[in-house]
This record gives C-alpha cells, sequence and structure tokens, in this order.
C-alpha cells in the first residue's frame, strides 16, 4: 500500500493547482496522474521572467481508431477555448503532447524557452511505433502557444502530416443490389443438330425432309455445314395422262449466323449461306424411263429462335427464303417440259441442338 500512496502523493504535489485534466483514455494508456504529473514537472522548471501562471482547465479524450490512436483535446483558459485533434499509432506519444500543451497553455513562457516534452516517448507494445512519429511533439505541437494565446476560437489541428491519407472504409449497404457476376468465358463449342424441314416451292408440291447440320459456335456468332433430303414429289405435265418425273433433292449448305441473347434462355439469330445439290427426276409413264440430275444452287436466309433447355441442349425453330440461283428444267422425250424449279420457296425448320462442351 505504501508504492501507490507515495506515487499518488507525488503526482498530486507536482500537479500544479492551475491546471484541471480530465483524461479519457483506454486502460492501456498511461494514467491521469502521470499525464498532469508530466505538465507540472514542465511548469515547474524555471524559464525565465514571464507572465503569470492561468488557470487553464483541460479534456482530453483518447479513443481507438484502424490505424492507431485519435485524441481529442479540448482547452479552456483565460484566451478562449481551444480544440485540437491529434493522431499516433502509441498513447504514450500523445500523453506526452497533452502534458506539453497543458504545461504552456498554463503558462506560455515555456514556448519560447522550447522546453522539450516531460516524458519519453515509449511504445505501449499494442501497436509498432513508427519511428517518425516519436517527433511529433517538436514537429506538430511546438506552434500551440500563439494557438493558446489567440481571442477567437482555433480551428481544429489536420492528422499527423507524417500519416498518409486514409479513407475511410464505408461498411456495405444491405439494401445495395450484388454486384453482377461474372459473364464466363466465351470459348467455342461444337454443335451437332438434327431438324425436320417443311418445304414449299423447292419441289413440285408441299414436302417435308430431314436436315443435319454440324457447326463451330460462339455466344455472338455461328457457322454451319449442312446436309439435307426431301421426300420425292410427282410432276406431270397432263394430270390426265401417266407420263411424268418423280422429283426429289439433295442439298449440302454452308451458312453464318449472327447471335443475339434476348434473356438468359432465349437467343435470336439472324443467318444467311449458300445451298448446293441436286435436284433429281426419275421419268415414269413412258417406255424409256431414265433418271437425270440437274445441278441445284440457292441462297437460303432467314431468322432462328434458340431455346437452351439445358447446358448443351437446344431447340431451334427457323424460317427460311430460299432463292434459286440455278433453275433446273426437266423435258421428257416425245412429251415435253415436266418441271421447271421455281424462283422462290418458302422452309420451316424445327430441331435439336446438341452443344459440345
Amino acid at each position: 500500500m505504501f508504492v501507490p500512496v507515495l506515487v499518488l502523493g507525488l503526482a498530486a504535489a507536482l500537479a500544479p493547482a492551475d491546471v484541471d485534466l480530465e483524461w479519457v483514455a483506454p486502460a492501456d494508456c498511461p494514467p491521469r496522474d502521470a499525464v498532469a504529473a508530466a505538465a507540472a514537472r514542465l511548469v515547474s522548471r524555471p524559464a525565465g521572467a514571464g507572465p503569470a501562471e492561468e488557470r487553464v482547465r483541460a479534456r482530453a479524450v483518447v479513443t481507438r481508431e484502424p490505424r492507431g490512436l485519435r485524441l481529442d483535446l479540448e482547452l479552456h483558459s483565460d484566451a478562449g477555448l481551444d480544440r485540437r485533434t491529434l493522431r499516433a499509432r502509441g498513447c504514450q506519444v500523445l500523453a506526452d503532447a497533452t502534458a506539453e500543451i497543458l504545461a504552456t497553455a498554463a503558462d506560455p513562457t515555456l514556448a519560447r524557452a522550447g522546453v522539450p516534452p516531460a516524458l519519453p516517448p515509449e511504445s505501449d507494445g499494442t501497436w509498432p511505433e513508427d519511428p517518425a512519429l516519436q517527433d511529433m511533439t517538436q514537429s506538430t505541437l511546438s506552434p500551440a502557444p500563439a494557438v493558446a494565446r489567440a481571442p477567437a476560437v482555433a480551428p481544429a489541428l489536420p492528422a499527423d502530416p507524417l500519416d498518409p491519407p486514409v479513407a475511410p472504409a464505408l461498411p456495405a449497404d444491405p439494401l445495395d443490389p450484388p454486384a453482377p457476376a461474372p459473364a464466363p468465358p466465351d470459348r467455342p463449342r461444337a454443335s451437332l443438330r438434327l431438324a425436320g424441314v417443311f418445304d414449299q416451292g423447292s419441289l413440285p408440291g408441299p414436302t417435308g425432309g430431314l436436315a443435319l447440320a454440324l457447326g463451330v459456335m460462339r455466344r455472338a456468332f455461328r457457322v454451319e455445314l449442312g446436309f439435307a433430303g426431301y421426300v420425292p414429289r410427282d410432276a406431270r405435265p397432263d394430270p390426265q395422262r401417266p407420263p411424268g418425273a418423280r422429283m426429289s433433292l439433295w442439298t449440302a449448305s454452308i451458312r453464318a449466323c449472327g447471335v443475339a441473347g434476348l434473356r438468359p434462355r432465349l437467343e435470336l439469330a439472324a443467318c444467311g449461306g449458300l445451298e448446293a445439290g441436286a435436284l433429281l427426276g426419275a421419268a415414269f409413264g413412258t417406255g424409256a424411263a431414265r433418271t437425270r440430275a440437274q445441278p441445284w444452287l440457292a441462297a437460303v436466309v432467314g431468322p432462328e429462335l434458340a431455346v437452351p433447355v439445358a447446358r448443351r441442349v437446344a431447340v431451334t425453330l427457323g424460317v427460311d427464303a430460299v432463292v434459286a440461283l440455278v433453275r433446273p428444267l426437266f423435258v421428257l422425250d416425245g412429251v415435253g417440259p415436266v418441271f421447271r424449279a421455281h424462283p422462290a420457296a418458302f422452309r420451316a425448320v424445327l430441331g435439336v441442338q446438341l452443344r459440345i462442351p
């Protein structure tokens, strides 16, 4: 019990009667009595002739921040009100600064005498001290008397100039929408499509067929190589007479499509390409029946809608306009012309597309 009583008594004896300090700080900071005793030792040093000491009331609050500690100091003296804000990584540095400010406010002659801090700046062990911060009382606090003697309220001092400015970290607003997920990489994919085709105009009458297409696709375009065959249709110059020809069409095509994603589950493509093949005519109803082939060449354009139903499977629906670039003509000996390809045709295509991978 003797040592604590001796320390408190010494602090009370050394504390100047003209300084009233309220010290609010974390438990690991120097106590209020140590700060008051340091200020008392500074005031008690002989500094030459000067004005009488003034009554000073001070309130110091030390709080923790992400980068260290902050001191908010409020001084009431005959010169007026003075507010200051200081920052450091160690509480001891802030305690030293408070002691010197209190001493110079109580006895302004100390500023002219250049009195150093009473307590050596030591780390409190909580944050590593920056060596540059240990000179804070000399570099930052030296103009303190001029501020304390100002008749008007002095502005708060800026943060320690030795520390880089730190932008406060704003908490995330729970009402803000979540950040959009990054788009998956646009890697090339292979495609295999099997489709049923309804055709009006390529043969003498409406017909149907099957089409197979192999392609390479990316998110914005697709290139396909296709093959198709159509159910034969009969052509007769005179419906009342038997001579005629059975017409069939086999084609190979290449086309390119530009793709736009309307929704996550919907794709719209604009396609165009060329179709080449053979238009076959097999004669019937005559003594010399034979089969002949004529070249077929046409341009194919139209839109296509794709609905992905799984990661690797999509259902496609397309409508094509077929413009004949070559119009084959079939003639039966002794009968005359049997069939000439139409200038244009219409097709509807419904298929299932497999996408790999």
